[in-house]
């Protein structure tokens, strides 16, 4: 297939002062450009999210027959914090769900691009899925946990991802009960206590990648549903994958997370394979007794994230980036 298009200017770009915008369009995206060329790999590498992301989440909505995805591509840093949508300029990027579309600057690397618009875009299916279902926004730990899950390329080779690394090395004291993960507001309850949100995001992505890899994808869906419709994570546990209870979930995960096996796949990767490198974490919303809240807690417009910061694990894991707690929410945060 030829994904390859001419660049050319862009008609209804944002009209920003020194820049010349150009439009790249493939099958399924429309790129906006500053730079007179896009990175090598580019445009092939966001057909293969699009690929991946129809046949991991293709259940939640057809959402390529809804015409292309925008990406706006800001040249540097500078640029796209002063761009059209005003993100903090801590930001590395912004997903706007009324316009379909995210917005990042350059990164020094392709292949970090992709990663972070992987991550993206399944905000922008799965947010909207959850607002079209049961006009909601979906908890944040199954949001958080479903976009770092689709940031890897391979589910065969799950250890490839930073964040199933980050799994396999966190100590297990440092899990929360699921009585209380499910009840968790990280905006209000961990209070930017940095131990506790990488806890909460690994915590997060290692549910939902026991959830999702785990069990039947309609299992997925069903619960997903359920969540949607307003009903409590214990009672759409009992009725999608026919848990008893939280507890029972609970112990099955920490039988799961106990097999040696996760350590050896980790064990196994070549040094290249396990250096430090970034994923992708977005700010966190509401939690709330129905176990993940009413919503993200950045209103529903737009979600920001930063990458990068060392930590605990003595290499790289994204950098939480909540509002303190007796300050307003970013506007919608992935």
């Amino acid at each position: 297939m030829l994904l390859l298009a001419l660049a050319r200017p862009a008609a209804a770009a944002p009209q920003e002062s020194g820049w010349q915008w150009r439009e790249t369009l493939t099958p399924h995206f429309r790129v906006l450009h500053q730079a007179v060329f896009l990175p090598s790999g580019f445009t092939m590498g966001l057909e293969k999210i699009n690929f991946r992301l129809h046949m991991d989440l293709g259940i939640f909505s057809n959402w390529s027959s809804s015409g292309r995805v925008g990406v706006y591509l800001y040249q540097d840093q500078r640029s796209y914090a002063a761009g059209e949508f005003r993100p903090p300029p801590w930001s590395n990027g912004v997903a706007i769900y009324d316009k379909k579309a995210v917005a990042i600057p350059a990164m020094r690397s392709t292949a970090q691009m992709l990663r972070v618009l992987a991550h993206e875009n399944t905000h922008l299916i799965f947010v909207n899925y959850f607002r079209q279902a049961g006009h909601r926004d979906p908890p944040s730990w199954v949001n958080e946990g479903l976009a770092m899950l689709e940031e890897a390329d391979s589910p065969e080779r799950p250890q490839s991802s930073q964040w199933y690394q980050s799994m396999v090395m966190m100590d297990s004291r440092r899990w929360f009960p699921f009585e209380q993960f499910f009840r968790l507001s990280p905006t209000a309850d961990l209070h930017n206590d940095q131990k506790l949100l990488e806890a909460f995001y690994v915590q997060s992505y290692s549910i939902t990648q026991f959830l999702v890899r785990k069990h039947a994808p309609m299992q997925f869906k069903a619960f997903c549903d359920r969540l949607a419709a307003g009903e409590s994570v214990d009672d759409s546990l009992r009725l999608a994958y026919h848990y008893r209870s939280v507890g029972e979930f609970e112990q099955r995960w920490r039988q799961w997370l106990a097999d040696p096996a996760h350590k050896r796949r980790v064990e196994a990767l070549s040094l290249a394979e396990r250096t430090p490198d970034t994923g992708v974490i977005d700010q966190a919303g509401a939690g709330g007794a129905a176990g993940g809240g009413a919503g993200s807690g950045f209103g529903r417009g737009f979600s920001t994230w930063k990458l990068d910061s060392s930590t605990g694990f003595s290499r790289q894991l994204p950098r939480p980036t909540f509002p303190a707690a007796d300050q307003p929410a970013q506007t919608q945060g992935q």
